[in-house]
């Protein structure tokens, strides 16, 4: 999947429309992303909670995956508050524990695949199902949000990723509960641990670039997967 830089190299152009953006758009703005973050967060500690207790990798690794998400949006929102220099520190200790929590997930899927353990696959469908529909929910509630901001467009395009991540444990849940292939999650989740992995590996690599940047028009902006 196609790979968005963490920070935005505005053009003076497009600088001086962010910085002229109405007050009222602005506020708007801080509502629609705050809410967002909330939610993303809290579906995600419920999803890894849920991934825990129902022995699925699969849950746990898209929880990391949404994990990134959340952070994104963030640092967008934070950014209408908060300098630069803080955003791109925070950019870099977000990257750094994706990479650590990928190479966890696929170090658990290859111990998994060796000894399966059986999952719960009904209620690991049901939070499946449901991180489905908070994705959806997210995105729109998104839409009111001024997309023409181009941080705030690339993080509602974080959440239309996210709904991949939601239909591969979907179908892992399916294959688990309805064909009884338990070993369905274990390569689920291996698949989603790839895509942490890069994520972080590349928010690491865009924060230290902006970090050494010396350009003040360098925004914090999302990353597609």
């Amino acid at each position: 999947m196609k790979e968005v830089s963490l920070v935005k190299n505005y053009t003076p152009k497009e600088y001086q429309q962010y910085a002229s953006c109405p007050h009222s758009q602005i506020s708007k703005n801080k509502m629609v992303l705050g809410i967002s973050f909330a939610i993303i967060t809290f579906y995600m500690v419920v999803e890894f909670l849920g991934g825990y207790w129902f022995n699925s990798l699969t849950l746990m690794a898209d929880a990391g995956h949404m994990a990134n998400d959340s952070l994104s949006i963030f640092l967008v929102w934070i950014g209408l508050f908060l300098s630069l220099k803080w955003q791109k520190w925070l950019a870099l200790i977000n990257g750094i524990s994706l990479v650590w929590v990928a190479i966890w997930i696929f170090i658990e899927a290859v111990t998994r695949w060796q000894a399966p353990i059986e999952i719960d696959a009904l209620p690991m469908l049901g939070v499946a199902l449901l991180g489905f529909g908070i994705n959806l929910l997210v995105a729109f509630i998104m839409l009111k949000s001024n997309r023409h901001n181009l941080n705030i467009r690339a993080a509602y395009l974080h959440v239309l990723v996210d709904l991949f991540g939601s239909v591969v444990a979907i179908i892992a849940g399916i294959s688990a509960w309805w064909l009884n292939w338990q070993w369905v999650d274990v390569v689920a989740s291996g698949i989603l641990s790839i895509f942490v992995l890069h994520s972080g590996i590349s928010t690491v690599f865009q924060a230290i670039k902006s970090l050494y940047s010396s350009d003040d028009n360098s925004l914090p902006n999302d990353h597609s997967h």
